[in-house]
């Protein structure tokens, strides 16, 4: 269904040509290609129970810097790393794990 219900785990697949503004509604997977130089995702304002999982698929190194809605940086997601965020109601808390090159 989307970040704001993770119960359904949907997926977007999207080479970017700018930032990305992440909203509830949108998917929960975010399988992203910077296309071709760095690029900005921002979360949705901080809620109880939102959940982002967000795979950086560029074909070069290429990062992506997920900031909060407020603009403060939580991580940079570099080529073939994978992040999950979560939000305890105040707080995004994210964690990276390398994914498979």
């Amino acid at each position: 269904m989307s970040i704001g219900a993770p119960t359904y785990r949907d997926a977007n697949i999207e080479t970017l040509s700018g930032g990305k503004t992440l909203t509830v509604n949108d998917a929960w997977h975010q399988t992203l290609d910077p296309g071709g130089a760095g690029r900005t995702v921002v979360l949705p304002a901080e809620a109880s129970g939102l959940e982002v999982y967000l795979s950086n698929a560029a074909d070069a190194s290429e990062d992506i810097t997920v900031n909060n809605d407020g603009g403060s940086g939580i991580v940079t997601v570099s080529q073939n790393e994978d992040c999950y965020l979560a939000c305890d109601g105040t707080n995004w808390n994210a964690v990276l794990s390398k994914g498979a090159t």
